[in-house]
């Protein structure tokens, strides 16, 4: 597994844990939306639950509304915020 792999593992395990999620992480696509009905179909009180995860689990906060919208599109957007951020171990 690559790191850009396990960091992605990482994003989705959070994902699951923190908002209770009933699936595997690894059922969850890369680029599978967050939000919306093709998606995982998460609502604005899981993006509540899912910053205060990203906040808990890689010490990571968002500079405002604006930019966790286009952070918070998929597993892709944010592992790779993340990495950019330096918020994997």
């Amino acid at each position: 597994m690559s790191a850009n792999e396990a960091q992605k593992l990482k994003v989705k395990r959070m994902l699951v844990d923190q908002l209770h999620l009933r699936m595997e992480a690894e059922e969850i696509g890369d680029a599978t939306p967050l939000f919306g009905d093709e998606g995982l179909g998460l609502d604005s009180v899981d993006a509540i639950e899912l910053v205060a995860g990203i906040e808990e689990t890689f010490g990571a906060a968002f500079g405002g509304e604006d930019e966790a919208r286009k952070v918070l599109v998929d597993v892709n957007t944010l592992a790779d915020y993340l990495a950019a951020a330096g918020k994997f171990d």
